[in-house]
This record gives C-alpha cells, sequence and structure tokens, in this order.
C-alpha cells in the first residue's frame, strides 16, 4: 500500500517537475535565441537604411577602402558585414574575406521583395553555432543589394547550457525533497494503518491483549479505539467460553464416571442380569465412554485455548504406543474386518508425553477405521531420520474433498455436518502434536484414501 501510494504521489511530482524544466528551459531558449536576433535584426535593419542613403548602394563601384570604411561604421560586436549586390552574391566583407555562400533562388526572391531573411545554423567548416540575418538595401524603392551579418552563438549556447543544467539540477533537488517529503506523508498514514491490521493480526490469532495507539488524529484514532475495545470484549468472551466449557465438563465427568462404574460392574457378571438388561446396560456403558471422550474432548481444548496444557514427557518406545493403540481399537477393527500392515521399527526410543501421544494416534487410527470400506486395509509406516520422525496412517476410504482437506483441522470444522462429533478431535490432535514442536498434515493419496502424516522431532532419551 505504501509503494502504490508513494508511487501515484511521486508519478504525478514528476511529472510536474519535467514540465516545468521543460517550460524553464524552452522561456530561457525563446529569450536568448530570440533576444539575439532581434538585436541583430534591428541593428541590420538601421545599417541597411545609413547604407543605402550613403550612395554606395548603387553600381557597388566605389573603392574597396571606401566601402570598408562604411562597413566599420556598420560593425556590430563579434559579427561579420558582408555586402551582397541585387543577385545574393557577396562583394565585400568586414574581414576582407568574401564568402562563397551565396543565396538561394528563393531567398534572393524574397529579398527583391524587401524581406529580412534570418536563419541559425551550423558550419560544418568551423563546426561553428551560427547566426545570420540578411537584410536588403532599398533605395528609391528598388532592391539594390543586402547587407548580411553573421555571428557566432557560442557564447549564447554556453549560457543557455549553464542555465539549463541549472534548471535541471534545481528540478532534481525539488524532486529528492518530494520525495524526502512524500515518503514521510505516506509512512505517516500508511504506519497507523499498519499497526491497526498487524493487531487485528493477531486478535485473530487470539493473542487478545495486543493493543492499538490510540493517540492517532480523526477517524485512525476512532478505528484504533474500536479494535481495542473489540479486543477486550473478545477476550471476555473468550474467559467466559472457558470457563463455561471448563465448568461444565467437570460437572459432567463426576455423574458419567458414577454411571460408566456401575455399568461396568453390571456388566462384570452378565449373568446375573436378564438379557435384554444385560442389552440396556451394554449400551450405556458404551454411550458412556462416547460421553465422556466428549468431555474429556472439550477439557483438553479448553486447556489449550487458555494455555493450560502441560507435557510430563518421559522415555517412550513409540513402537509399543502404536501397538497399544491398536490393540485398544481391535474391536472396532474386527467389526470391519479391517487389517493392519505395520511398517515399525522394533523400537523408536524418544521423550515424549505419552498419553497425549497415545491420545492423538488414537483419534487418527480411529478416524482411518471409520472412513474405510469393509475389509480394507490401513498403513502405519514409521521411519526416522536423524532429526525428525515420520509417522503416517493411511487407509483404502474415499479421501476428503479438496474444498475441506485445509480446514479439517480446525476447530468446530466438521466435514460430514450432523453426523456427530464436536470438530474438535483432529483440531486438539494438530494442538497436541505441535505442543511437541511437531507438524500434523491431512492429505489425500494417489491412489485413493486420506493419509495423516505426524512430523516429530527426535529427541534423545
Amino acid at each position: 500500500m505504501k509503494r502504490q501510494i508513494l508511487m501515484r504521489f511521486m508519478t504525478i511530482i514528476t511529472v510536474t517537475v519535467l514540465l516545468v524544466i521543460g517550460i524553464l528551459s524552452f522561456v530561457t531558449y525563446n529569450y536568448y535565441y530570440v533576444t539575439a536576433t532581434d538585436v541583430l535584426k534591428r541593428h541590420a535593419n538601421a545599417s541597411a537604411v545609413l547604407f543605402a542613403n550613403s550612395g554606395l548602394a548603387y553600381d557597388f563601384q566605389d573603392s574597396e577602402a571606401t566601402i570598408h570604411d562604411v562597413l566599420d561604421s556598420y560593425a556590430y560586436t563579434d559579427a561579420e558585414i558582408e555586402v551582397l549586390d541585387a543577385k545574393g552574391v557577396p562583394r565585400y566583407s568586414s574581414t576582407g574575406f568574401v564568402s562563397k555562400r551565396n543565396m538561394t533562388k528563393q531567398e534572393v526572391t524574397r529579398l527583391l521583395s524587401g524581406g529580412t531573411i534570418t536563419k541559425r545554423y551550423d558550419d560544418p567548416a568551423t563546426n561553428e553555432h551560427l547566426l545570420e540575418v540578411t537584410e536588403p538595401i532599398v533605395s528609391f524603392g528598388q532592391t539594390t543589394g543586402a547587407l548580411r551579418y553573421t555571428t557566432s552563438l557560442a557564447k549564447i549556447d554556453q549560457r543557455v547550457i549553464e542555465i539549463c543544467l541549472a534548471i535541471l539540477l534545481l528540478g532534481v533537488v525539488i524532486w529528492g525533497l518530494a520525495y524526502i517529503y512524500s515518503s514521510r506523508l505516506v509512512s505517516s498514514i500508511v504506519r497507523p494503518i499498519q499497526e491497526v491490521i498487524g493487531a487485528s493480526d493477531q486478535i485473530a490469532k487470539q493473542h487478545y491483549d495486543v493493543k492499538v495507539n490510540e493517540e492517532y488524529t480523526f477517524e485512525l484514532g476512532e478505528l484504533a479505539r474500536t479494535i481495542n475495545y473489540m479486543g477486550q470484549q473478545i477476550k471476555q468472551q473468550e474467559t467466559l467460553k472457558d470457563e463455561f466449557i471448563s465448568g461444565i465438563s467437570h460437572e459432567l465427568r463426576t455423574p458419567l464416571t458414577s454411571i460408566k462404574g456401575w455399568s461396568e460392574t453390571l456388566l462384570a457378571e452378565p449373568e446375573r442380569l436378564p438379557e435384554e438388561a444385560s442389552l440396556g446396560m451394554g449400551i450405556i456403558h458404551s454411550e458412556t465412554e462416547r460421553l465422556i471422550s466428549l468431555v474429556e474432548q472439550l477439557l483438553d481444548f479448553s486447556k489449550l485455548e487458555t494455555s493450560r496444557l502441560v507435557l510430563y514427557r518421559q522415555e517412550v518406545n513409540l513402537t509399543e504406543v502404536i501397538e497399544t493403540v491398536t490393540a485398544q481399537l481391535r474391536q472396532k477393527l474386527e467389526e470391519k474386518n479391517i487389517r493392519i500392515i505395520r511398517k515399525l521399527p522394533s523400537q523408536v526410543i524418544g521423550l515424549y508425553d505419552e498419553n497425549r501421544l497415545k491420545q492423538v494416534f488414537l483419534n487418527l487410527l480411529d478416524n482411518a477405521i471409520r472412513f474405510s470400506p469393509v475389509d480394507g486395509e490401513i498403513t502405519i509406516r514409521l521411519v526416522r531420520s536423524e532429526r525428525v520422525l515420520f509417522l503416517s496412517f493411511s487407509d483404502e476410504g474415499p479421501g476428503i474433498p479438496k474444498n475441506h482437506l485445509r480446514h479439517v483441522t480446525e476447530k468446530f470444522y466438521q466435514v460430514q455436518k450432523g453426523k456427530g462429533g464436536t470438530g474438535l478431535g483432529l483440531a486438539i490432535c494438530r494442538e497436541l502434536v505441535e505442543a511437541h514442536e511437531g507438524k500434523l498434515f491431512i492429505d489425500n493419496q494417489p491412489e485413493g484414501g486420506a493419509i495423516a502424516t505426524i512430523l516429530l522431532p527426535v529427541t534423545k532419551a
């Protein structure tokens, strides 16, 4: 944004400076050259009138000395005077050197009609820039010859160049000052906007204590105060939400634990229960397990949101943890006749929180089972490099729609809404993996099915 505004400012300033430089240069050019031409024309005109009245304009038969005496009286500073006859042929010169620069037919015609001829040109013989004014000598209404004044424009050229360079330098200085001022002006406009954007980004990342400077004037100050107020309100609402989740989870856990305990006690001796009661107790037990899982997810979510999650690292063999997780979900695997393909080393030892990683593995394997077809296969692969562990769970299910892939690890996001669940499972998995300084990736396999990959740093025991 700063670059765009500055570019537009400087484009206008650059065009304006170039326009001013062009106008001043043009005015300077015209002033010096036009003034020099006008002065020489006036002198040539006065000299031609006097020359005609001197009587030398009739036949040019007077002695050369007489002609030179007359020409000396008509001299102009640093200019050569030539006397031309009616045909435009040079006859005499104030320098004594008669040039061979005859006039063209068009110029002779104009001269005979009483017109003054003015031109500027570069002499190829001397490489000089010259100004030439030819004034007709009119005697008794008839053009009998002409006076041609020729002077060098070297001094004027030098002066014009110096002035134009000074104008250009002044333009560059003005442009530089304008750039510095514009840059500071744009910074003063963009800086508070960038601060507001940065604060909004931090608030979006749940850093609600970020404050924006409220000392800005006008609308920017109002915007800053609004952002700060919004952050305070969101923080207050988040605090209330977390307290509610934590409180209600603890309230639910106590009766659910009691129900689960009694159902397990009664199910331990199923022969003492009627068949219908045994079926009901089984349903109570399974539903209680599901509710407890939901409560645990809410508690974990609350801890993660309030940064109260603590990892208890200890020496862990990840291969054994995976085997334990597979055993816990054996019943679900047998119900769908799913085969587990293990590509695991005998042991991979590291310092990790065993319970938290087990929670992640259970969730990922449970998802793989849920979306795998009957008689399908799930591949668990564990590879260790020097610095990183690669653990993946891949299934043969339908995969995840592309428009959902980037969102599946977001909180409360559900691919199949209304199918149960809280939308917290994968979000909590991602948070737990990142708490171990790792990464969780969910993607589709080229041959079909989804694959969940965990990257964990190698921590030596």
